[in-house]
Parts: structure tokens; C-alpha cells; sequence
């Protein structure tokens, strides 16, 4: 028993039989159709013998193309136009090859005409109910593969958010865990500085050499930034003498020469270095991911006061 794939779009109905009152219609149908396919093959043969520059043989072809062509007409009662055959016989027994190919174009237009004829009557006059089952059947296949398309797009595309919404849920918790990684940082760097100060009896400016080591570093992206660059020697130098001034284990340094993101630590010595402002502390700053200083994404510790516990 053979699959009626269109059956399955077609619930609780069955393939109509054939019905004698219909053969007619299927005759002309078929004979219609398989004239047309003669007509097709006729019609690329004369353009073939018009390329190998075979005239004569071509003005033959030209001849049964004509026959083929005024057959279709008839079996579709198709009229309204000069015959095919009228046509040919106007171009002489031999024609040259610009006359040939001239009514080939002439072929070619008739034959789109005739499929469209063809296809009204098999819509029409010629419809058996076998053609209805699967026009309507063709018709929901159709609208079915149009729903599938789309739930697949749909489903490409909700997977690909979802996947997209993944990536940026993870980017922002590595993002959360480095801003954790360089605020324990800088709560060691305070400590570092205030051991410093206590164990010197010193400000930190005095310690370090500068009453703002972290100036000259805003208006540029401070990552990855190279050895000579004067924001990484100011640090680095900073960084070296607090932990001299400590008494700090060189491992007790590790890690605090850059923050999470390959920035330099930006220190800034206030605490000191004006009478008239006894209350500014000193602050260790990073500059967060962008590598900018002085925007919102920076992160700031205060070190303890001298002499004062935090």
C-alpha cells in the first residue's frame, strides 16, 4: 500500500477515487500536460540547433514545434492568436537563422501562455475531486511548513537571547567578583600605609615623596599600561617605600602592584599637607574596568588618620 504523505494533512478525510464521470477530465489534463512537455523539449532543441548554427535542420524543428504547440492549443480549446503552424509557414521553407530564432521567442511566449491555460482549466472545468483533496491538502502543507519555519526562527532566536543573556549575567559577575578582588585589595594597601605611618611617626607624603602621587593620571585608559608609563612608576615606587616603611614582607606586597582590571593603584597623599584642612585623609584608589580615572566605576579607600583608628 503506498504513503499518501498529503493524507496526513487531511484528518478524518480520505483521497477521493477516481470517478468515471471524471475521465474525460483527466484525459484532457494529461494530454494537455504531456503536450506541453513536448512542446518544452521541441523548443530547447531548436534553440540548440540555432546555437550550433544549423539552420536547416532547425527550420525542421521549427515545423514540428509549430504542430506541438497548435495540438496543446486544441486540447485546451485555447484561441485567439494566430496558429503556431501560421506562423511558421510565413517564414519560408528556409529560413535564416534571425527569422528562426524570432519565432522561438514567439514559441516561448505561447508556451508560458498555455501552461497558465492549462492551469486554469485543471482549476476549473478540469478540477476532479481528487485535484480539490490535494489542492487543499497542498495548501495546509504549505502554512504547515510556514508554522515550523517560524517556531525554529523563534526557537533560534530565544536561544540565542537566552545564550546572549548568559553571557551577560556571567560578564557582570566576573565584573562584581574583580570590584571584590580590588576593594580587599585597597583595604590591604590602607592597612599598609597606616602600619607605615605608625611605625614612622610620619605622614604618608612624607613617606612616600609626594603630596599626590596619583596626579598626571586622568584622560587616559590606565590597563595594561607599560613599565615606563609615570602612573605605574609612581605607584611601584609608592608601593616600595610604604612597605619599607612598614616592615612588610616582599609577599606581603604580592599582588598589589596592579588592580584586577591591569591598572595601577592611583594614591593620593593628602592627609597633612595643609593646616587649614587637618581632616582630609589620604585615599588609594582603583580605577575600576574602563580604566579611567575619576568617573563612577572608580572604587576609593581612605587610610586611617594617624594617630586615629578607623
Amino acid at each position: 500500500m503506498r504513503f499518501d504523505f498529503l493524507a496526513l494533512f487531511m484528518p478524518g478525510q480520505r483521497r477521493p477515487p477516481a470517478r468515471a464521470a471524471e475521465a474525460g477530465a483527466r484525459a484532457g489534463a494529461r494530454r494537455a500536460t504531456q503536450g506541453l512537455a513536448r512542446l518544452e523539449n521541441r523548443l530547447d532543441g531548436l534553440y540548440a540547433l540555432l546555437d550550433a548554427g544549423d539552420v536547416r535542420d532547425a527550420a525542421l524543428l521549427a515545423s514540428l514545434t509549430a504542430e506541438d504547440g497548435d495540438a496543446v492549443a486544441a486540447a485546451l480549446g485555447w484561441s485567439g492568436e494566430r496558429s503556431l503552424a501560421e506562423d511558421r509557414g510565413m517564414l519560408g521553407p528556409l529560413p535564416d537563422a534571425a527569422a528562426l530564432a524570432a519565432f522561438a521567442g514567439r514559441v516561448e511566449t505561447r508556451l508560458v501562455r498555455l501552461r497558465r491555460a492549462l492551469a486554469a482549466k485543471k482549476a476549473g472545468k478540469w478540477a476532479t475531486a481528487e485535484d480539490r483533496f490535494a489542492a487543499v491538502a497542498v495548501s495546509r502543507a504549505r502554512l504547515a511548513l510556514v508554522v515550523v519555519l517560524v517556531l525554529v526562527a523563534g526557537g533560534m532566536l530565544f536561544g540565542e537571547t537566552l545564550a546572549r543573556r548568559q553571557r551577560e549575567h556571567a560578564a557582570h559577575v566576573a565584573m562584581l567578583l574583580k570590584r571584590e578582588d580590588a576593594t580587599a585589595s585597597l583595604a590591604r594597601i590602607a592597612r599598609l600605609a597606616s602600619r607605615a605611618k605608625t611605625a614612622t611617626g610620619r605622614m604618608l607624603w612624607e613617606i612616600t615623596g609626594s603630596n599626590c602621587s596619583r596626579c598626571g593620571c586622568d584622560g587616559y585608559d590606565l590597563r595594561n599600561a607599560p613599565a615606563g608609563d609615570v602612573c605605574v612608576r609612581q605607584w611601584d615606587a609608592a608601593l616600595a617605600r610604604l612597605g619599607a616603611a612598614a616592615g612588610a614582607a616582599p609577599e606581603a606586597l604580592a599582588g598589589l602592584a596592579r588592580d584586577p582590571w591591569g591598572s595601577p593603584y592611583l594614591l593620593n597623599e593628602n592627609e597633612g599637607e595643609s593646616p587649614d584642612l587637618p581632616l582630609v585623609r589620604d585615599t588609594v584608589t582603583s580605577v575600576g574596568q574602563n580604566g579611567l580615572a575619576g568617573d563612577g566605576d572608580d572604587i576609593t579607600v581612605a587610610v586611617p588618620q594617624a594617630g586615629r583608628k578607623r
